[in-house]
């Protein structure tokens, strides 16, 4: 039971997850149906998953607060913030509970009833106690035109469909139909799908469909809970009739078991008239609530919901991490012998080995990624949790704020990110506290009321680099200086670069802050910053302008990674580059390149600058009557081209740390072992042109 429990915690933080950043964007767009149904979704799986482990108290909380979206999706209620607001206090306590169903904390009971008041507030329930549906009195209830009696009558007509690989999913249609035959009233009836031949029976598969008719007092969201494992992979059609007293009708009842309608499901409106002629109106039932079918899931989402699922099962196996290391370790040395094998076969171009040498390729390759589809996680997944953050400061702080994101789709392993989410957290609250200023105060600089705090993650190398830009008052260096001074860290007459002055933020004890805050002030957690990030073999530095803003930057290396790249040679000495920044290759005469003063060349009818890496990795200069290869890279929005010798193709390449002899080489960010047993240095493409484009400053001053 404890390990269902926590699959059942495990799925309900994932679920939580969605819900915050779908509450978020909803903030934003506050008319976005489909982030309004996303809410609804997730709300609604998270009910039925805790009805399913008899967690009834969080099940009762979130189905009062599923409620809400359910009307706003009905266009029956407006979409606040004060909605929004207790949503999200509500996601907080969700939490908090879902490791404390029995709300054994007092401050957790305190805060359950609280919301509850607050959200029958917006659904128009009354009183601070729990009752369940069945205890409910009339007085408990408040009557609109809005809200239907709970203890009204409906009569539902159910469409059942089960998909044919159901039984392998471990779920019996048949306890679902006797689930909903209990809830009231009913007939239930069977159809069975025509086989047209034995060669097509498979006994696995399920053939039965059903059409129900329910009389219950029960809402439409509780017989779609019904359905809630198995909605993915079935077809599911609930259509109310507005008429009661239809079940113990023996009319209607020798319509639907007879021969009259084949396929009642096909001729809704023939029983619609039925009903109406033989049934009782309901008055209390919102007129646009009748006739409407809530789920129907076509062909084609069927199927994409029934991959999701799967995703889902496989996301939920927990492996040790010391398989998944080996895994990689495995791979790479698999990578590295089929570039031994590949190397062999050119030499001895033998057909047969050639045809094996191209399916190991082929193979290792689809391992590869496999391997480190199980070990990485996009970043994404880590900016969306910063997103509640940046609200909830910005809004304590009285300040208007942007939140920007960019390069989630860049991937690090899942250790790496939980290792980041606290520094992270930390350099954004000092962004929203120290860096934007207040909006009254930004205007008077010319500057947008609102300020902006991006977050950006994006490869260069083997290495990943993130970064948090705000646009706010910046740092002033001399401040800093001052203050490093007073304590003692700096002497009066040393000379250092601004670059240097501002390392000193990561000082323990160290703060410019003249008020400390609950946010910031104390002069502890960027060293802690720095701290956590140097244990991941990083590299934190900080760029800053006074009143244009401030960009710290975290650069973080692979420690192993199979990478596709160029493998290139420049004075006989083989070197790799990222293939992932690779643009266009040319080839140019080396009398260009040379006579060249303003490092310029015209490639497609454009001048893209250009860096002879001959020249600055201080090798000697070749005849100008020869070619050289220009590879165009890309680094952010600039195009920058890198000069080599001969490109001898593309290259899977295992990189792995390059030790202390090239610590202090920034251009390089790894190594590789060539299939003949030679080594390649991995270039930094990056780095390079931040060098370079440093080199040429100082030449131009």
């Amino acid at each position: 039971m404890e390990e269902m429990k926590d699959t059942y915690i495990q799925e309900a933080n994932e679920l939580l997850e969605n819900l915050e950043s779908s509450l978020l964007s909803l903030e934003d767009n506050p008319n976005d149906k489909s982030n309004i149904e996303q809410v609804f979704r997730v709300m609604h799986t998270l009910k039925g998953n805790s009805s399913m482990f008899g967690l009834t108290k969080i099940a009762e909380f979130v189905h009062d607060l599923e409620t809400i979206y359910d009307k706003i999706r009905q266009g029956e209620m407006q979409l606040s913030r004060d909605i929004l607001n207790t949503t999200l206090a509500s996601f907080d306590h969700l939490n908090l509970i879902i490791v404390d169903s029995e709300l054994e904390e007092e401050t957790n009971k305190e805060n359950h009833v609280k919301l509850i008041n607050e959200i029958h507030k917006f659904i128009g329930k009354a009183g601070v106690e729990q009752h369940s549906n069945d205890n409910l009195t009339e007085s408990q209830v408040v009557k609109s035109e809005n809200v239907e009696l709970i203890d009204q009558p409906k009569t539902f007509h159910i469409h059942f469909e089960p998909g044919e690989s159901i039984f392998l999913d471990g779920s019996n249609p048949l306890f679902l139909v006797a689930e909903l035959a209990a809830m009231g009233k009913s007939i239930v009836v069977p159809h069975f799908k025509h086989v047209t031949s034995l060669v097509d029976y498979n006994p696995t598969n399920c053939f039965t469909y059903w059409d129900i008719y329910l009389e219950s007092t029960c809402q439409k969201t509780d017989v779609l809970d019904v359905f809630v494992f198995v909605e993915g992979n079935s077809m599911i059609e609930i259509t109310e009739i507005p008429f009661i007293e239809l079940i113990s009708n023996p009319s209607f009842n020798e319509v639907v078991n007879g021969t009259m309608f084949k396929d009642l499901k096909t001729d809704v409106t023939s029983i619609m008239l039925l009903a109406e002629s033989i049934g009782k109106k309901v008055e209390a039932v919102s007129s646009n609530e009748k006739n409407e079918i809530l789920v129907a899931t076509p062909v084609e989402a069927q199927k994409t919901a029934k991959a999701e699922t799967k995703e889902k099962v496989v996301s939920s196996i927990r492996v040790s991490s010391d398989k998944l290391d080996e895994l990689m370790n495995l791979v790479s040395e698999l990578v590295t012998t089929q570039a031994s094998l590949t190397l062999y076969n050119q030499k001895n171009e033998t057909p047969e080995l050639e045809v094996i040498s191209e399916n190991i390729e082929k193979l290792s390759r689809r391992l590869r990624d496999i391997a480190f589809g199980m070990t990485l996680v996009p970043i994404n997944n880590m900016f969306s949790r910063f997103q509640r953050l940046v609200r909830d400061v910005s809004m304590a702080l009285g300040k208007e704020v942007q939140f920007v994101t960019e390069g989630g789709e860049t991937e690090l392993d899942k250790s790496i990110i939980e290792t980041l989410t606290d520094p992270l957290m930390h350099i954004i609250r000092n962004s929203l506290d120290h860096g934007l200023e207040l909006p009254e105060v930004r205007e008077n600089h010319n500057k947008d009321r609102k300020g902006t705090v991006k977050l950006k993650a994006f490869y260069s190398g083997i290495s990943v680099y993130i970064q948090i830009i705000d646009d706010g008052k910046g740092i002033d260096a001399n401040i800093i200086r001052k203050k490093a001074i007073s304590k003692g860290f700096l002497k009066e007459d040393e000379v250092l670069t601004d670059k240097e002055i501002y390392d000193f933020i990561f000082y323990p004890g160290f703060s410019t802050a003249e008020v400390i805050t609950d946010i910031s002030g104390r002069g502890v957690g960027m060293d802690v910053v720095k701290r956590n990030i140097t244990d991941l073999k990083g590299v934190v530095s900080v760029e800053s302008k006074v009143n244009v803003g401030t960009t710290l930057t975290i650069k973080l290396p692979l420690s192993l990674s199979i990478i596709d790249g160029l493998l290139v040679e420049i004075a006989h000495v083989n070197y790799i580059i990222p293939l992932s920044v690779v643009n266009k290759c040319y080839e140019v005469d080396n009398s260009e390149m040379m006579e060249n003063f303003n490092k310029l060349l015209i490639l497609d009818d454009k001048q893209v600058p250009f860096i002879n890496i001959r020249q600055e990795f201080g090798y000697k200069n070749v005849s100008g009557s020869e070619k050289s290869q220009i590879i165009v890279v890309s680094d952010g929005d600039k195009k920058v081209g890198i000069s080599v010798d001969y490109i001898v193709g593309e290259y899977q390449a295992v990189v792995k740390p390059i030790g202390k002899y090239y610590k202090n080489q920034d251009f390089i960010s790894g190594a590789t072992i060539l299939g003949d047993g030679s080594i390649a240095l991995v270039m930094d493409t990056h780095k390079i042109i931040d060098l370079y484009t440093e080199h040429v400053k100082l030449e131009l001053k």
